[in-house]
């Protein structure tokens, strides 16, 4: 239990979600949620709602829907602290392909541009990440995010294939390490902070290199202290949340 008061619920606790009382919901539970492909966090968080006991529930820091893993799920007095939890690092791998590009950056649209790539090495791309993006870095958001401009979603121009002038924004790379790289393909395993767009990270890296990029495969691997290996999948934890229903 936290100094807040509220618990961690990992999948490791299934006896202890199954058995909770409602006032332990209500004093608040942290739930580290896998979250599927396809599924936008949202989805996750509908999904999970009708089955808890209490009104209260959110989560700290959202996925794309192509992204998939840990996910902070809040429920009860928890939800207050989401904004800590959205404070804290987290860890992605992604996989990206160096050459084409698609409108939202990843394989959610279709292939707009494509390019030769003469691969430099693994070497000098390691080179150019580690002095240029690490640390503090300028990122222009993407048009496919859900930042406002003038009242409207920036994806709600970006379906209607329009553009919108954007500023840049500070984001925090704490580390970013090449686990794979086959000249035209590469993974990477990248820790930072909140607010940090890895799609525009990847495009940006790509560019670097004089190259575009689209990112094929993303995970959240980690956020703060919640690891990918205990997090519930949505299945299991509906499956013991229903199991407490009938009880």
């Amino acid at each position: 239990m936290s100094s807040q008061g509220y618990s961690s619920v990992t999948s490791k606790d299934k006896d202890l979600i199954s058995t909770c009382s409602v006032e332990t919901w209500q004093n608040g539970l942290v739930i580290p949620v896998d979250k599927p492909y396809e599924w936008t966090s949202f989805d996750v968080i509908r999904k999970l709602k009708p089955r808890i006991p209490v009104k209260k529930i959110g989560h700290a820091g959202t996925l794309d829907p192509l992204a998939t893993g840990v996910l902070v799920c809040c429920v009860g007095r928890a939800t207050k602290a989401i904004q800590t939890f959205q404070e804290h690092l987290k860890t992605y791998h992604a996989t990206f392909t160096f050459g084409e590009t698609t409108p939202s950056l990843d394989r959610a649209t279709d292939i707009s541009e494509s390019m030769p790539w003469d691969p430099v090495s693994e070497e000098e791309l390691s080179r150019i990440i580690t002095t240029q993006f690490i640390g503090t870095i300028q990122q222009i958001p993407p048009m496919f995010s859900a930042l406002k401009k003038d009242g409207k979603r920036l994806y709600e121009y970006a379906r209607r294939g329009e553009e919108v002038e954007r500023e840049a924004r500070n984001a925090y790379i704490e580390s970013c390490e090449i686990l794979d790289y086959t000249g035209k393909q590469c993974s990477l395993e990248i820790v930072c902070g909140k607010g940090t767009y890895i799609r525009t990270l990847i495009s940006d890296i790509a560019k670097a290199v004089n190259s575009i990029g689209v990112i094929d495969e993303l995970r959240r691997t980690k956020s703060g202290s919640f690891d990918v290996s205990s997090a519930w999948t949505v299945e299991d934890l509906c499956t013991v949340l229903e199991t407490r229903e009938r009880v």
